[in-house]
């Protein structure tokens, strides 16, 4: 009964919805479409030489127009299952899976154009609102085929489906769970694609919550959807939703039908369910192995009934003319059609120069919405920068003080290596639960997305260095020459760069806890050459690494920026005094570099390098991010 008045309330929600002026708007009419699937099988390499098979050959079909649910203890293998279908998962993967009738194997990235996976965390922007949400994923699904105008209605239209009108204007970060999970739908719903699969859409949800997500994915199946999601244990009236049903234990299919045979079909095995018992409950007790349950014996007979429904048949009650109802079979399964001819049908994908322009609008609202993280950021940078200025007060105008001078130097270059670096290897990590989403489902390419990305990244991370240089290099007493300052600040802002593209590629190919570590100990590892050890000091087989160390051309970069370019002789003073005798060694400021061994400059090229080597890891770190989201 609960499942009923939440369908019920669903229905009358949409039928509202429909009847409002701003939302009268219909989708285009989607061919129907079935899977069938054959002798799935899949297999996973062990840390032995074995390899496990996780799926051991099963064999189903889904239809348009029924609300399917995987179900089955945890491990049993519903949620392999499911990615195989949806196209996420193809490595280690054998079988045969048909879209209506026509192998999809030669088709796949057309079947991924008219099919949408909703994974179970709901990956969202939590600084949109759920109508920014929803335009910017309208423009970058629907590109230019519509007007705004349209994009708008049709917007309007899927929120009031889904009963989020009146939530349009909240953050996606102050949704419940239930409407965090129905914005992931209606994210997908904006191109109507025809297949939805889902990976348990009710985890984390109340009952209520719970029930109103099936009821929703339930009208959705009845307008034509196939439905399709995998599901632990539901309540006993949310079972009685589902028109179809698939379990799994152990690799294995134990049964496939409605769900109202399958108590009928476990009792002719001899496993009868107690009296008042959830049917969903039985169901993964016998998948677990109680009541004596045979998995493999229930497997052999589920593959012999086959499907409950055996004929590909729906009913639908007519009237004779003494006015008897009787129920009449029509046939249900859906016309073969090719997939390249329907998706010639579907919204062109948006222009590269469309998805730029939006996915920068977005993030550009998030960083102005991002005001506590990115002020902490400044702030930092500036007070580290008064900090360093007091400590290292005056050293750069005096040959006292030559070698505070060069640790000041050397201390920036660190410091802001060590910023621009870390700042993006942890946050990138949570960044990629989204784009792995976002991309799969086919809202925009990779190229776009990287490039929207740096637009405000590299902008930012010149502020910060901005911001610590102007204060610093006036307190330490550098020369007040634009030529010397620009260079400096050109070395300083290349290898801030640079460090942020080996942060983008850390995060992008190492976990979070491991990122940690590896960024701190590339970057010391780096700075001791140049700085710690002359070229004659390093052993031979580590020289190398003075070549190809960026960080050693960005400091002796900065030191000649200051000392180089016949600068004039350094006062020498002691305590801001000359001193008592009138002598220091470093007088002449080339007698310095000379024993440090920076003699010879060549800004242009040791700058050249610095930037090749920013652009070629952030290749390296396209590659390393389009190698993940298309390893399936």
């Amino acid at each position: 009964m609960e499942g009923i008045n939440a369908l019920n309330k669903t229905k009358h929600d949409m039928e509202l919805c429909n009847n409002n002026d701003y939302d009268q708007f219909s989708f285009p009419k989607r061919p129907t479409v079935d899977i069938n699937f054959q002798d799935i099988t899949y297999t996973v390499n062990t840390i032995t030489a074995a390899k496990k098979e996780i799926l051991h050959g099963v064999s189903g079909e889904f239809r348009s127009g029924e609300l399917t649910a995987i179900m089955g203890p945890s491990g049993a293998g519903k949620s392999t299952l499911l990615n195989i279908l949806a196209g996420y998962t193809l490595k280690g993967c054998q079988g045969t899976i048909c879209i209506n009738g026509i192998n999809r194997k030669s088709r796949i990235e057309q079947f991924l154009k008219m099919s949408c996976y909703i994974t179970q965390d709901d990956e969202l922007r939590p600084l949109l609102t759920v109508r920014e949400a929803m335009m910017l994923a309208a423009h970058l699904k629907l590109g230019l085929s519509r007007s705004n105008a349209e994009k708008s209605k049709q917007v309007s239209y899927i929120l009031g489906l889904l009963g989020l009108k009146k939530h349009e204007n909240t953050r996606t970060s102050r949704l419940s769970g239930g409407q965090r999970k129905r914005l992931s739908i209606a994210l997908e719903l904006l191109t109507n694609p025809p297949i939805l699969f889902l990976d348990e859409p009710t985890t984390g949800l109340d009952s209520v919550s719970t029930t109103s997500c099936v009821s929703l994915l339930k009208n959705l199946a009845g307008e034509g959807h196939t439905i399709v999601c995998t599901i632990h244990q539901p309540t006993a009236s949310m079972f009685e939703m589902f028109d179809h049903l698939y379990a799994i234990a152990d690799g294995d299919c134990i049964y496939q039908g409605s769900s109202s045979n399958l108590l009928p079909f476990l009792s002719s095995l001899s496993l009868h369910c107690p009296k008042y018992h959830n049917p969903a409950d039985f169901l993964i007790e016998v998948a677990v192995g109680e009541y004596d349950s045979n998995i493999k014996s229930i497997a052999a007979a589920a593959a012999k009934h086959g499907r409950q429904e055996s004929t590909p048949y729906s009913e639908e009650i007519i009237k004779e003319e003494n006015g008897l109802p009787v129920r009449v079979l029509q046939t249900k399964k859906s016309p073969a059609f090719d997939i390249i001819e329907y998706t010639t049908c579907l919204a062109e994908p948006a222009p590269l120069w469309y998805q730029v322009f939006h996915l920068l609008h977005r993030n550009f609202i998030i960083t102005r919405r991002s005001k506590l993280p990115l002020a902490l950021r400044i702030f930092m940078h500036f007070v580290i920068s008064v900090m360093f200025g007091i400590i290292y007060n005056n050293v750069g105008n005096n040959a006292n003080s030559v070698f505070g001078n060069y640790i000041y130097v050397y201390g920036t270059n660190l410091f802001l290596h060590y910023t621009g670096q870390m700042a993006v290897t942890l946050s990138f990590p949570l960044e990629f639960k989204v784009l792995r989403r976002e991309h799969f489902n086919r809202w925009y390419s990779l190229v776009p997305y990287c490039i929207a990305t740096l637009l405000i990244e590299i902008p930012f991370q010149i502020i910060c260095v901005v911001v610590y240089l102007v204060p610093s290099y006036l307190l330490t007493g550098q020369p007040l020459e634009w030529i010397r300052f620009l260079m400096f600040l050109m070395f300083t802002v290349a290898v801030c760069l640079t460090a942020q593209s080996f942060g983008f590629l850390i995060g992008a190919t190492t976990p979070v806890t491991l990122a940690v570590f590896i960024g701190p100990v590339i970057t010391a590892f780096l700075s001791v050459f140049g700085f710690a050890m002359k070229y004659n000091d390093i052993p031979s087989y580590l020289r190398v690494f003075y070549h190809v160390s960026y960080f050693r051309s960005s400091f002796q970069g900065s030191l000649m920026s200051l000392y180089g370019n016949n600068r004039s002789y350094l006062p020498c003073l002691e305590n801001g005094f000359h001193g008592r005798n009138g002598y220091c060694h470093y007088t002449h400021p080339t007698k310095f570099l000379r024993e440090m061994e920076f003699e010879d400059p060549n800004p242009v090229f040791d700058v050249s390098y610095i930037v090749s080597v920013c652009l070629l890891v952030y290749m390296c770190t396209a590659t390393a991010i389009w190698y993940r989201l298309n390893k399936r």
